[in-house]
């Protein structure tokens, strides 16, 4: 069977065949990727890749998903249904929005505070699950509004831990310059 995905709005076919219970072969051009996975949780599968072990996280955001694995994000959807949320217009990031874990977890560190100013992609919040760290970053520029957790706290995924107010694009138009 011919799947079409869009992954960070690349268009990408693939050709997969099932493999017994749990597991598939993806054919993309000349690769050839022969996947077995175990579900561990909504939000958690644990896929042998060609043989190499990996963990994959997963969040929905309406008919896409983010799938993080090794701490990047990819947003991947269906390619044969169009997202409506983006219709006529390219999406501007690719990374989520909110600072939510991609797993059950636990708060190990926290790197900011109300009223600290932030970069795209700055650590912001580390979570353990698994015996494994997990940085979370800044989606974008911007000033922390509030930290909705505390060192210790078990979250869920889909609870956001950090709000930040995202930074508006600097405009100069109709700006007046001092004299």
């Amino acid at each position: 069977m011919e799947y079409r995905l869009n992954i960070d709005e690349n268009m990408i076919s693939f050709k997969v065949q099932k493999k017994g219970d749990h597991g598939v072969t993806l054919c993309h051009g000349n690769r050839l990727l022969e996947v077995d996975y175990t579900v561990i949780s909504g939000h958690h599968l644990y896929l042998l890749v060609n043989g190499l072990p990996v963990n994959a996280y997963l969040a929905r955001d309406g008919n896409t998903k983010t799938v993080i694995i090794r701490g990047i994000p990819y947003s991947i959807g269906n390619g044969d249904t169009p997202d409506t949320r983006t219709r006529g217009k390219k999406r501007s990031q690719v990374i989520p929005h909110e600072i939510t874990p991609p797993m059950p977890a636990v708060v190990v560190r926290i790197q900011v505070s109300p009223g600290d100013r932030v970069k795209q992609g700055e650590s912001v919040i580390v979570v353990e699950s698994m015996k494994m760290e997990t940085t979370l970053t800044a989606p974008s520029d911007g000033s922390v509004r509030a930290v909705n957790v505390a060192v210790g706290d078990k979250v869920m995924p889909g609870q956001i831990l950090v709000d930040i107010d995202k930074e508006a694009a600097a405009s100069t138009e109709g700006e007046s310059q001092p004299d």
